[in-house]
């Protein structure tokens, strides 16, 4: 059995295929373009890695004296002045690369002598000497690693003695303090490209005190040479559900309407016409089983002008009743012998002036 259709009206039904149509090829291009029309973006990759490590080790050298068993003292302690004979630093620089490098480069040695103070937790520094332990040494290497070793020592009542000077001489007592740095600058050259680097480990020892600790200062310096590429993005997952599922919506929508609906066939005029009266004077109308003879009937020209000799004359608009809508072609008012017809097929009018000399008669007569 035939299942029977949905009539839709067909400008409706054509408009709705056109919508999901356009939807449907939008919607397939989005698609299209998320999976195919890759997106790239920048991004910053080691294509040469290296490291930097510097440290200074210490030990402190003592005077002979009833304090201590031992000639020297470890780092990381408290020291005396008057007991300590020197302080015996090592420098000690270290670098390593992925593969051989040609590396060039030099170092200085100086120990920085100051006078400084403190406000506001800022160091200020009021005074400074430097004196050179090591000037510009060269060095140079094909490894991939390379290493430099420096021992310096310090004679502490050296220094000392420079700073009481300085405070004879300024009348300035402030906190003074000795400094030891390797100044290390490296240029290194590979297939890859080059780079530089400047490392600068110290250690810092307070001068002019009965007691002091040491700080040192070492240094781990990654670095790399870097290059751009462009990395390709993963495909939106949530854009490709989103599309894939307004396509699937709009496919069985399109099938449904081809498939299970018909555009409505095209409404006969007299159809169309008794609907617009029926829909706007139903509760006017009265269905009669019988139809009346029009021989000497009078025409109007439109419903509209029915309807305004009903409402003068105070009678319903009449009609032979029929289940086939063909066979109700008129609607008319009786008023004695007197009938006012509306044919819906033929509109046979009569003028605008003739009825209104009929309701001016009708007036006349309901006064009388």
């Amino acid at each position: 059995m035939k299942s029977k259709k949905l009539s839709i009206n067909k400008i409706i039904r054509s408009s709705i295929l056109f919508i999901i149509s356009i939807g449907i090829l939008l919607c397939s291009y989005k698609l299209y373009a998320s999976i195919e029309h890759t997106q790239f973006e920048s991004k910053e990759i080691d294509i040469y890695s290296y490291n930097n490590n510097a440290n200074v080790n210490y030990t402190v050298s003592l005077n002979p004296n009833n304090l201590y068993n031992t000639n020297s003292l470890d780092g990381g302690k408290i020291y005396i002045s008057s007991l300590v004979d020197f302080i015996d630093t090592n420098f000690i620089y270290e670098y390593k690369g992925d593969t051989n490098t040609d590396i060039k480069g030099n170092y200085i040695i100086t120990a920085k002598v100051q006078g400084f103070t403190i406000q506001d937790k800022s160091v200020i520094t009021i005074w400074e000497k430097d004196f050179p332990i090591v000037s510009n040494k060269y060095f140079n290497s094909a490894d991939n690693t390379f290493s430099i070793t420096e021992n310096i020592k310090l004679n502490l009542s050296e220094y000392n003695a420079f700073v009481e000077e300085i405070i004879e001489t300024t009348k300035i007592n402030c906190d003074t303090s000795l400094t030891l740095l390797m100044d290390i600058n490296l240029k290194g050259t590979t297939n890859k490209g080059s780079f530089e680097e400047n490392i600068t480990p110290s250690i810092d020892i307070p001068l002019n005190m009965a007691m002091f600790q040491i700080t040192t200062t070492n240094v781990e310096k990654p670095g790399a040479i870097e290059e751009t590429i462009q990395v390709q993005l993963p495909v939106d997952k949530n854009q490709v559900i989103f599309y894939g599922a307004i396509i699937g919506i709009c496919t069985l929508g399109l099938i449904f309407l081809i498939f299970f609906t018909q555009a409505a066939p095209k409404k006969d005029p007299l159809e169309k016409e008794l609907s617009k009266i029926f829909k706007k004077h139903g509760d006017r109308l009265v269905a009669l089983s019988a139809d009346v003879d029009f021989t000497d009937a009078k025409y109007v020209r439109t419903i509209d002008d029915l309807v305004r000799l009903a409402d003068e004359l105070e009678r319903p608009i009449l009609y032979k009743y029929s289940d086939d809508y063909k066979m109700i072609n008129t609607l008319y008012v009786i008023n004695g012998d007197e009938i006012y017809v509306f044919d819906i097929k033929e509109l046979m009018p009569i003028e605008d002036e003739q009825i209104e000399e009929i309701i001016e008669q009708i007036e006349v007569n309901s006064e009388q």
